[in-house]
């Protein structure tokens, strides 16, 4: 699939990957920042931003595989800092366990190792029915918005909300529903994680309640090389909400790579 994505400096590569239903534009304070010393591709998933959006499930592994399909159109064949959020965060696992020469290091962010319970899976398949049935994300955005962010960003900083809610109002029905679907089938990580060799940062906002500080923590002590960021201040999109922390912890993460 042809990808809509920036690609902006020069350097060793670093992929970013959003989290649903968002787009690109949640990582334009790190595409600001990091491409003055890094190569930073950033595209929009399947079904988000300005990507194609087909009526599908989109699982982690196909999302996976469209990132490969891009770099290899631009013609990175060297290994890359994959990073990934939530959901991209899914999909960065996916894509080391699959093709691991091709990570250099990974940037986990406010994301989780497991899959889905039952209940939740269900509640995935519900809510991909409601989108589709009224055509627009709408019942998703006012369910989903609140969890997003620390409490005090949503009270005190509405400046920093209305971009992201008007990226989440933006994704079609078939992105939201072809994504809701992918996650709630994604497999379980977590023994598997034992096996990435590759340098990892796992950061997480200190007040994330989708994916907890606790979560993060046993992901980083289940990687064989990894290290972990509590972004204060910040709630599920902690690269967004406290860019300042985030970059600083990812450029030093990415220059001890060098």
């Amino acid at each position: 699939m042809l990808l809509a994505f920036t690609d902006e400096g020069a350097g060793p590569v670093v992929v970013l990957l959003h989290g649903f239903p968002l787009s690109r534009t949640m990582w334009s304070a790190q595409i600001g920042e990091l491409s003055r010393s890094f190569r930073v591709i950033a595209p929009d998933l399947r079904g988000h931003g300005e990507s194609p959006a087909p009526d599908a499930v989109y699982t982690m592994e196909q999302m996976a595989e469209d990132v490969v399909e891009l770099l290899d159109g631009l013609g990175v064949t060297e290994p890359v800092v994959v990073g990934g959020l939530s959901m991209g965060g899914y999909v960065a696992l996916a894509l080391a366990l699959k093709h691991p020469g091709r990570i250099r290091g990974l940037i986990l962010a406010d994301t989780r190792a497991a899959a889905d319970s039952p209940e939740a899976a269900r509640q995935r398949e519900e809510t991909a029915g409601a989108v589709l049935r009224a055509g627009h994300a709408g019942v998703l955005v006012e369910a989903m918005l609140p969890k997003l962010f620390a409490a005090s960003t949503i009270r005190e900083r509405p400046a920093v909300v209305a971009p992201m809610r008007a990226a989440m109002e933006a994704t079609s029905a078939s992105g939201v529903a072809g994504a809701l679907r992918g996650m709630a089938g994604r497999p379980d990580r977590r023994e598997e994680l034992k096996s990435i060799a590759a340098p990892t940062l796992v950061a997480v906002g200190d007040q994330d309640v989708v994916s907890p500080p606790d979560e993060a923590k046993a992901i980083a002590e289940a990687l064989p090389n990894a290290r972990l960021a509590v972004i204060p201040g910040a709630g599920h999109l902690a690269p967004y909400e406290n860019p300042e922390a985030f970059n600083a912890a990812a450029l030093e993460f990415l220059r001890s790579l060098s």
